[in-house]
């Protein structure tokens, strides 16, 4: 069965709930491969290979032994269309549940990490990043007279409206004259009153740029844009950024104007300045917890503190640095704790994902530009509910 693309981002996070809730005796085989972009020129692609080499050493280890033989079988063909170049998307992600056979497939816009790992439950981070990444977002291009408007959602981004900005006229705004003020004796004289038209037609372009800053702003609502890039003339780009400001949206504003740009490389310049926008308000976040951690506020930072507020059901969003792996122990209860003998610890991430998960907890990993403000915590940390 071909993957379906999934391109907005309610579907990815239904996706994930019905992914993170499975379990299984044998163990919950997770894969997901970046396609790279462009064709494949000679040879294996990269991600085929690097797959086909997890799975190998998750076999030599004894991982997929217990799995029916049947199963495997399946799997196979499960993994051939994952790394298949012609299927959907460019990012895929494929889960299996070892003994009782569940599958869950998807496929994104934009790239994954490759790799494949059996655990206790699914690995679900990659996916979280694409859906902290590439949640809905504005791009705005304004001239004098048009406002252009990209949205960018899971790494695609289409054009979804224009705006007109220039006012209309019609044959009943003809050009306004009056008595010449230099000669009212003879006031029967007419001359052209351009300075009054000109203030008519500025009134006029006022009230057209008001009714494109009301339409902007309901496009915002009606899509769920948390933030949005904006570029082009000053004259009209405040007037918008305060529109969407107003909407409780974080704004980014791009210096210059664009339009010399072609289509392509305008959106270019906007989809960047959207990833840096990603990566500082993740900082900002970061920050906000580790120093209510250290001031002794609603912060956890560490994998011992954050632990004992995840076992409590206290943590209301999880900060983690996605490269980092997070060992310790699992007590009989279900009880995850920071290992005190490296001997015994296994890999509790996807545990500690699930878990905050489970109680309700935002997981937010961070960029890699980011992930630098959690140096000290370890690579994890957390806002807490108490």
């Amino acid at each position: 069965m071909a993957l379906t693309l999934t391109e907005r981002e309610p579907a990815l996070r239904t996706f994930i709930e019905s992914v993170v809730g499975v379990r299984d005796p044998i163990g919950v085989l997770s894969a997901t491969v970046g396609i790279e972009a462009g064709p494949v020129s000679g040879g294996r692609p990269a991600w085929e290979i690097t797959i086909e080499n997890d799975l190998a050493t998750l076999r030599r280890g004894g991982a997929l032994g217990r799995a029916p033989r049947g199963r495997l079988d399946e799997l196979s063909a499960h993994v051939a269309e994952l790394v298949d170049p012609a299927a959907a998307g460019r990012g895929r992600a494929l889960y299996v549940a070892l003994e009782s056979g569940s599958v869950h497939e998807a496929a994104l816009p934009r790239a994954l990490p490759t790799g494949a790992r059996v655990g206790p439950v699914a690995h679900v981070l990659p996916l979280l990043q694409a859906l902290e990444e590439g949640v809905p977002a504005g791009l705005i291009t304004s001239s004098k007279d048009m406002v252009v408007i990209f949205e960018s959602e899971l790494g695609r981004a289409h054009e979804i409206d224009r705006i007109e900005l220039e006012p209309w006229v019609g044959d009943w705004w003809p050009e306004m004259k009056g008595p010449s003020r230099a000669n009212p004796l003879r006031g029967q004289h007419t001359v052209s009153q351009r300075d009054r038209y000109s203030r008519r037609i500025a009134e006029a372009y006022r009230h057209t740029l008001h009714d494109a800053c009301e339409a902007l702003s309901a496009v915002a609502a009606r899509r769920r844009w948390s933030r949005a890039v904006l570029a082009g003339d000053p004259r009209t780009i405040d007037s918008l950024r305060r529109a969407l400001q107003d909407r409780g949206l974080s704004t980014t504003t791009i210096g210059g104007n664009l339009e010399s740009l072609r289509s392509d490389q305008a959106l270019e310049r906007l989809e960047s300045a959207l990833e840096q926008a990603v990566v500082e308000d993740a900082l900002v976040r970061a920050r906000g917890i580790v120093e209510d951690a250290a001031a002794g506020g609603r912060g956890a930072c560490g994998l011992e503190a954050v632990l004992v507020a995840l076992n409590q059901a206290r943590v209301a969003s999880l900060l983690v640095d996605p490269s980092c792996t997070f060992s310790g122990t699992v007590e009989s209860t279900d009880i995850l704790r920071a290992a005190d003998d490296e001997a015994a610890a296994v890999d509790l991430t996807d545990l500690i994902v699930s878990r905050a998960l489970s109680t309700g907890a935002a997981v937010i990993p961070l960029p890699a530009d980011a992930a630098g403000a959690l140096g000290g915590c370890g690579g994890i940390a957390a806002g807490l509910r108490w």
